[in-house]
This record gives C-alpha cells, sequence and structure tokens, in this order.
C-alpha cells in the first residue's frame, strides 16, 4: 500500500495539470444532479486531501479547482431544472425512482434558497437540490450568491480531513503507527457499538407484541420463565414494550452468560481467540496509549463505581423514591458479590503480562461486570422518562464507557477476552432482571434531564479525584513485567551486541529506522560529553511547543522533536544538533532491560539519525526522520565524542558502541569527571 502511495505521488508529480484537471472533474460530477448520486465524491476529495499532505498537489491550486467544479456541477444541474421543469417527473431515473425528486422538493420548500448552501453538505439530496431549485424557479441571481459561497466552504471541508489523514500517516511513521492503529481501533468500535445499540432497538421495538406472546408460551412450560411471562401478562401496563425487552435482554444474555461460562469450563485453558486478541492488543503498547487505557480502566474502578452508585441512591431517597434507592442497592450489592465468589470458585488465572497479587483470578472481569451493572441500570432509569422512540440514546451513551473499560483491561494484560464478555453479559442479565422489574412497579416520574445531569456531574468528580491520587500508581501497576538480563561487557564487546534489534520496532516503517547505537552507562555521561560538541538536550514534544508546528516559517532547531517509540517505551535520552535551517541530526537511546557485569551497567539501544524540515501546503511544518544518510549521522557522532567516551566502532555491522565505564555513578559525577578531563 505504502508503494502504491508512493508511485501515486510520484506520477502526480510529474503530471500536475493533469492531477488538477481531476480535483475539477471530480468535483464537478459530485455536484452534479444525477451523477452525483453514484460517483464516491467524498472518497476520492478525501484522497486528494491526502495527497496535499504528501506535497503531491498543492492546496491552493486544488482548492481554487475543487471550487471552480463544484460551481460548475452545480450551476449545470440548475440550467438543468429550469429548462425542464415539471418535465423532470417523466424523465430517466424520476419516473422510475420518484422518491428522490419528491424529498429535494420537500427539503427545498422546508428551507427556501437556503437548502442550496445546506443541501450541498445533506447527502441525501446534495446532488437533486440545484435541480429543484432551477425547476422551482428561483431566481439566477440568488442561487449564483449561494452557490458560490457554498462551494467556498465545501471545498476546504472535504480536503482538509484527507490532508490531516495524510499527514497523520507521516507522523505515524515517526512517531508510532501503533497509536494511530489504536486510535482508529477505539473510533471505529466505538461507533460499531452506538450503531448496534441502535439497530437492536429498532429492530426489537416494534415486535414487542409478538416478544410478549413467545415469552408467555415459554413461560407455561418454565418456572423462571412464568415468573417473567406473569410481569409481561397485563397488555395494558404502559411500559409493556419496555418490558419484553428487558426480558428477552434477560434471556439472551443469561444464555451468553452460560455458553462462555461452558466454554472456560471445559477448555484446558483460554481458548485460542483470548490468546489472539491479547497478543493483537499487547502489540498496540505505547506510553500514551497506557495513559489513555489507564483514564479508560478507572471509570471501572470500585473507588469510582461504588460512590457513583452512593450517590444515586442517595438522591432516589432525597426524592422520596424509596423502591428505586433499593435497586440501586441491589444492583451494588450484586456487583460486590457476583465477581468475588465466581471468581474464587472457578479460579481461572489471569494473563501473564502485568505483575498481579498472588491468588489473583480473572473469570468474570470484576471491572466489566460492575460496570455493566451501574452505568446499565442507570441507562434504565434514564430511559424511563424518555420518548420510546428515544430510548436507545440512554442505551448506547451508558455502551460507551463499558466498551472503554473492557478494552483497557484487555489492553493491559490483566483479562482474557473471555473474562471480559462473561462480566458483561452477566451484568446484562442482572440489569434485565432489574430494568423487567424496576418499569413493572415503579410509578415514579422521572427526571431524566435531572438525572443524567447529576450523574454525570458526580461521575466527572469521583473519577478526576480517583486519577489525581492515582494515576501515576497505576501506570506502575499495570506496566508489563520487567525481563531483567544480564550479559558481560567482554561478551556484548565481543559479538553479543547482535542480538538486540536493528531497527526499531513498530507496526508502521517496520524498518526505516536503525538502532545504529549502543550505550553502556549513565546516559548524563553521554549527554555531558556532547554539550561541547553542540549537541543540545530535548524534552520533546509537550501543549506549548506543539503550537510551534503551526508556524512553518520556524528553523527546524525550534520546531518540537516528536517522540518515538521503541519496545514500548518512550526514549530515556534525547539529544539533537543542528546542522542549518532544515537539517539536524538527532540521538536516541531506549532502555534494553540489559545490565553488564561486572559493574552493572545499563545497556540503552538508540539511533543517531538525520531530520529533515517538511511543510504541509504553508500552514504547518515538523521535522521528519530521513530514510537515509544514517551512516554519516553516525560519522558524526563519532567525530564528536573523539576521545571523551570509550568508543569503538563496528564496522561489520551498522552499531557503534559507546561505554562510559570506570564507577560513573551519577550525573553529578559524570560532570565532575568530564570536567576534569578523566574522559
Amino acid at each position: 500500500m505504502a508503494d502504491f502511495f508512493q508511485t501515486l505521488v510520484s506520477w502526480i508529480a510529474e503530471h500536475p495539470n493533469w492531477a488538477l484537471a481531476v480535483v475539477f472533474l471530480v468535483a464537478m460530477a459530485e455536484s452534479l444532479a444525477i451523477v452525483g448520486m453514484l460517483v464516491p465524491g467524498v472518497a476520492v476529495m478525501f484522497a486528494i486531501g491526502a495527497l496535499i499532505a504528501a506535497d503531491a498537489i498543492a492546496f491552493w491550486p486544488a482548492m481554487l479547482w475543487a471550487v471552480a467544479g463544484a460551481v460548475m456541477g452545480d450551476g449545470l444541474s440548475f440550467w438543468l431544472g429550469r429548462r425542464f421543469q415539471d418535465d423532470l417527473r417523466d424523465l430517466w431515473p424520476f419516473n422510475r425512482h420518484p422518491e428522490s425528486l419528491e424529498q429535494g422538493i420537500a427539503f427545498f420548500r422546508k428551507y427556501g434558497g437556503k437548502s442550496v448552501a445546506v443541501g450541498r453538505f445533506f447527502g441525501p439530496v446534495r446532488a437533486v437540490i440545484p435541480l429543484v431549485a432551477g425547476m422551482l424557479g428561483m431566481p439566477p441571481g440568488r442561487f449564483l450568491v449561494a452557490n458560490v459561497l457554498s462551494a467556498l466552504a465545501w471545498a476546504p471541508a472535504y480536503l482538509v480531513p484527507g490532508m490531516v489523514f495524510g499527514a497523520s500517516l507521516k507522523l505515524a511513521s515517526e512517531v508510532a503507527f501503533r497509536l494511530v492503529a489504536l486510535i482508529l481501533l477505539l473510533g471505529l468500535l466505538g461507533w460499531l457499538t452506538v450503531w448496534a445499540v441502535h439497530r437492536v432497538f429498532v429492530l426489537l421495538h416494534p415486535h414487542t407484541a409478538g416478544l410478549v406472546q413467545w415469552i408467555l408460551r415459554l413461560g407455561e412450560r418454565s418456572r423462571v420463565l412464568g415468573q417473567i411471562a406473569q410481569a409481561l401478562a397485563d397488555p395494558r401496563h404502559p411500559e409493556t414494550r419496555g418490558l419484553a425487552l428487558y426480558a428477552t435482554l434477560l434471556i439472551l444474555a443469561t444464555a451468553l452468560f452460560v455458553a462462555v461460562l461452558g466454554a472456560v469450563l471445559q477448555g484446558s485453558g483460554p481458548a485460542r481467540l483470548d490468546y489472539w486478541v491479547l497478543h493483537a492488543l499487547q502489540s498496540l503498547r505505547t506510553p500514551w496509549a497506557d495513559h489513555l487505557m489507564a483514564h479508560f480502566s478507572r471509570l471501572g474502578d470500585a473507588a469510582v463505581v461504588y460512590p457513583l452508585a452512593l450517590a444515586l441512591t442517595a438522591y432516589a431517597a432525597w426524592r422520596g423514591d424509596n423502591r428505586t434507592a433499593f435497586y440501586w442497592v441491589a444492583a451494588t450489592a450484586f456487583c460486590l458479590l457476583a465477581s468475588p465468589l465466581l471468581k474464587a470458585g472457578l479460579g481461572v488465572p489471569r494473563p501473564e503480562v502485568a505483575v498481579q497479587p498472588p491468588g489473583s483470578n480473572a473469570f468474570p472481569s470484576g471491572h466489566a461486570l460492575k460496570t455493566t451493572v451501574i452505568y446499565g441500570f442507570l441507562a434504565v432509569v434514564i430511559a424511563r422518562g424518555v420518548a420510546e422512540d428515544r430510548r436507545w440514546i440512554p442505551y448506547s451513551v451508558a455502551a460507551l464507557p463499558i466498551l472503554a473499560v473492557g478494552l483497557a483491561r484487555l489492553y493491559f494484560g490483566v483479562h482474557w477476552l473471555s473474562d471480559v464478555i462473561g462480566g458483561i453479559t452477566l451484568g446484562l442479565a442482572w440489569v434485565a432482571a432489574l430494568g423487567l422489574s424496576f418499569n413493572r412497579h415503579s410509578r415514579i416520574e422521572i427526571r431524566w434531564g435531572a438525572l443524567t445531569a447529576g450523574a454525570a456531574l458526580a461521575l466527572l468528580m469521583i473519577w478526576g479525584v480517583r486519577t489525581w491520587m492515582q494515576h501515576a500508581q497505576d501506570l506502575v501497576r499495570y506496566a508489563p513485567r520487567a525481563g531483567l538480563t544480564t550479559a558481560s561487557i567482554s561478551g556484548w564487546r565481543g559479538g553479543a551486541w547482535r542480538e538486540l534489534p536493528q531497527w526499531r520496532h513498530d507496526l508502521w516503517a517496520a524498518e526505516e529506522h536503525p538502532l545504529n547505537v549502543q550505550y553502556a552507562g549513565d546516559p548524563a555521561a553521554l549527554r555531558l560529553a556532547l554539550e561541547d560538541a553542540g549537541w543540545q538536550r530535548e524534552s520533546g514534544m509537550g501543549w506549548k511547543s506543539s503550537l510551534k508546528l503551526l508556524s512553518p516559517a520556524l528553523p527546524i532547531a525550534e520546531l518540537p522533536i516528536l517522540p518515538q517509540v521503541h519496545d514500548d517505551r518512550h526514549e530515556a535520552l534525547l539529544l539533537a544538533k543542528p546542522l542549518n535551517e532544515e537539517e539536524r541530526l538527532v540521538l536516541r537511546l531506549w532502555p534494553s532491560a540489559i545490565t553488564l557485569q561486572p559493574g552493572g551497567e545499563p545497556l540503552y539501544s538508540g539511533n543517531v539519525t538525520r531530520q529533515l524540515k517538511t511543510a504541509i501546503s504553508g500552514f504547518a511544518a515538523y521535522a521528519v526522520t530521513a530514510n537515509t544518510g544514517h551512516q554519516q549521522a553516525l560519522e558524526r557522532l563519532f567525530t564528536d565524542l573523539g576521545d571523551r567516551l570509550d568508543v569503538e566502532r563496528v564496522r561489520a555491522g551498522r552499531l557503534a558502541l559507546i561505554g562510559a565505564f570506570g564507577g560513573v555513578k551519577d550525573a553529578k559525577d559524570a560532570k565532575e569527571r568530564s570536567e576534569a578531563g578523566e574522559w
């Protein structure tokens, strides 16, 4: 894919006029009546934006030609509407599919002249609104103004997302593509979750009468189902549809939990899918993602969930709704008892990724269970006060923190996929049971707006305090097990250095950033040895320094260095040396989890590379690691080090072995010895 993209960029660089012609034609076709329904204009304009980010196409020419194409397409459609007017109804495709034209007419009559501007961004009618405007006699001058102004807004709106995406791909190889992959995965799963909840609700809601009858027939042969059927026996109950949904959810969730439990009990260990998901998510770990996932996991901590449940219980009691307060007590009690008892009885071991307390078991996930029960039942209570056709909204909102917590537990490797599914399905079964009883017997009016705002505020405050107090400890607690090993100094110099990775490990650009430096000792010694040669210590990119990316006129020395990830870690040492306004050298070291004996010197693996300033259409600039010139950068490092440290060039490979031996204990000691000229 990367090779194809690069080939396309090269072709466009050689034929820029053809590229701009394509921009014009696509913009015109996307706006042209009937044709716009068939042309994937959004996808093509997105791709053009990505090519702009890759410097294959200049932004302003592409912008102007896109505007011209959009104006031309809408203008032709408007002329066709004025030319044929009511005869359009007899022409193909409107004589076969009149609904699209009628939809456009209804839209135009509702919004008038504004529909020309609005309709360009409104998918279902964008290709017929100009046609309808001409058909219904809109003045040409008024149409022209709306056409041009909307095109000026439409072109950047369709190009900029592609530009951002293209720039993110370039940045991904510089920083960590695994972070980009994880963010895309989170976005996709979040969208799928909301879509699935909505679709299930839409599919089941119209068929609740049939569901009630089916459950009633099952109830005649089952004692448990018979009790559920009795709750549904009164078809005049105002919540009959909601009761049927909860009853269906109870049956399905219980069946799924039993199936997962059976698979866990019958297998000799976690299923193959458990291992696959575990290793797939472990391959996406980065320090940034660790912070994000720690925030997600905290939504299911006992110190967050139980205080929230207590606050909701107190709110219900304060309103005099003792029955709802009792339901909250029942929800909390189930969380307190179900997961610990099942874990103790089943004894399923956790994955061996993070360090866990002795005797800590896995199935079912307590975090997933607590999150599902508390947030799920909160959605049930809120939905009681919402119109029936909109009740999917609180259910969808509640599904998002459940998804986030489940993914976080899998990401940190503290649970198997079967643990998370078991916790969610068991929690859903209990939520359905509570919802069934709550909607059957509760008569009090639910002020869903006040309840939603109060619950969100309480959650934010509790979660915020927990984050302030516990975030650093959580990162340590969820860190992967340290795999420290030892090696001899002589063995390392004699050839064991070849066993360390030769390339920076990432999902993207796997063999573009070589690891051409190995260093043993205190990184402060190396930093001090290079400062006199013009190397500067860099702190990486922060919120303040990131604003400099929006100043393309700055020299490369003032642009922040984007941090890189290797083996799930950021750099332990980051130094830079400007060469000119467009180029600099960057030295990075990552810890290798190896100590050298005798002396216990830590071993670091890293690289020295060239960075070049890269601008994005005059709007932003950043420094990107060049794919060439690594040997020259290494030679410059040797020259700058001189005899300050014990340096050995390994000509057989691409590595430089650098040692700071002789009892250097800390940065102060290193500085004193450096000033004394000892090394």
